[in-house]
């Protein structure tokens, strides 16, 4: 319903193409952001002890050519086949390709496995350093490069733990981020999840951390007071960022029952109203009663969403939708992604209230979700 004379979000005119969205340059963090002292309060200290002592969960993992080491990063047991010895690695997509998904380097040397993509085959040594500090050769079952993970499995002869997962992420929760360092030593990172979301290449799912972690620590897991693992973290621009543990799950379920991930297409990014500073809080609510939803900060060139009619600078309103994070809204619309892969729709319509704050005036759409399953699937051959 429009609450301001004839005019229709459909009847508005396209932006302006250039300039580019604006983006802060390169290394930049976000001013919001606040670093804490890494020194771990006592009473903390029993939670990361025990990992320590369960150094069979954490493994390190490396990339590398004929000239030596390419890239570090850490992973985390998730999944443990004891009668078959096989262990399922999870850890950041950084470490098999690049930003556009892409795998890295085919020509790389020596791999034991030969990986086919789709129609090309591509080669490349993938080094597991276990907690027992033996080394072995990781073999890639999946990555998705939109929420930044990767599968990896292992075989051999170890005594591997399995973490316990937590049950939610909370912003201000007290959280731990860990990571092997070059000598399989444990190094701890000591912050928060940052009551900030600053959108990042439409990746709505990203939380922010208000602590550096630690080198080759991107891939690592975060870890509650509880000893629990809640999500892992990776190294990004413009700053640490985090990925829930709940979203992690579900990609890996549809993975195991697909070996696809069904991801939905807002075409959009977006930022919480009850993240913002309280003095624009403030604002929306005594100017327009806007109290709760979303604020649009980019909107993709001829996406669903600009076809629509909504603008950068709307508040979007998902109405029959609990959620009131990004992370929240993230992991309800990748449930719908259920249906899309069993077939029972391409699209899911969601009704959708814009206020659009330019020209003072509301109206009711029906927005139709899309979804994409372009997760990279490899099969050994």
């Amino acid at each position: 319903m429009t609450t301001a004379g004839s005019t229709t979000l459909a009847s508005r005119p396209l932006p302006l193409r250039y300039p580019p969205y604006p983006t802060l340059p390169p290394g930049t963090r976000p001013t919001s952001r606040q670093y804490l002292d890494p020194v771990l309060d006592r009473k903390y200290l029993d939670s990361v002890l025990e990992w320590a002592k369960e150094r069979r969960r954490i493994a390190k993992l490396s990339k590398k050519d004929g000239g030596g080491l390419i890239s570090r990063c850490t992973g985390v047991v998730i999944g443990w086949d004891g009668a078959n010895k096989r262990a399922k690695i999870l850890t950041a997509a950084s470490v098999v390709c690049d930003f556009n998904g892409e795998l890295h380097n085919p020509a790389l040397k020596s791999f034991v496995y030969k990986l086919t993509i789709v129609d090309q085959v591509s080669t490349f040594q993938l080094s597991v350093s276990m907690p027992n500090k033996t080394t072995t050769e990781g073999r890639l079952l999946f990555y998705n490069v939109h929420y930044g993970i990767a599968l990896l499995e292992v075989m051999g002869d170890y005594k591997l733990e399995v973490p316990s997962f937590g049950s939610g992420t909370n912003y201000g929760q007290v959280i731990f981020a860990l990571g092997r360092g070059e000598n399989m030593s444990l190094m701890v990172s000591h912050g928060t999840i940052s009551w900030t979301d600053y959108p990042v290449l439409l990746r709505n799912h990203n939380m922010f951390l208000s602590c550096d972690i630690p080198e080759g620590g991107s891939g690592g897991p975060v870890v509650d007071h509880g000893g629990n693992m809640i999500g892992i973290a990776f190294v990004e621009n413009p700053g640490p960022v985090f990925i829930s543990i709940k979203t992690i799950m579900t990609c890996m379920e549809m993975w195991d029952q697909f070996s696809r991930v069904a991801r939905p297409l807002l075409g959009m990014q977006l930022k919480s109203v009850e993240l913002l500073d309280v003095s624009i809080q403030e604002e929306l609510c005594r100017d327009y009663n806007i109290t709760s939803g979303f604020i649009v900060s980019q909107v993709l060139v001829d996406s669903t969403a600009e076809k629509l009619g909504i603008r950068r600078g709307d508040v979007i309103d998902f109405q029959d939708i609990d959620c009131s994070t990004l992370s929240q809204l993230e992991d309800h619309l990748l449930s719908l992604g259920w249906g899309y892969l069993k077939g029972m729709h391409l699209t899911v319509d969601l009704k959708v209230e814009v206020h659009n704050l330019f020209d003072s005036y509301r109206e009711s759409i029906t927005f139709p979700v899309q979804f994409t399953d372009a997760s990279k699937q490899l099969v050994v051959s």
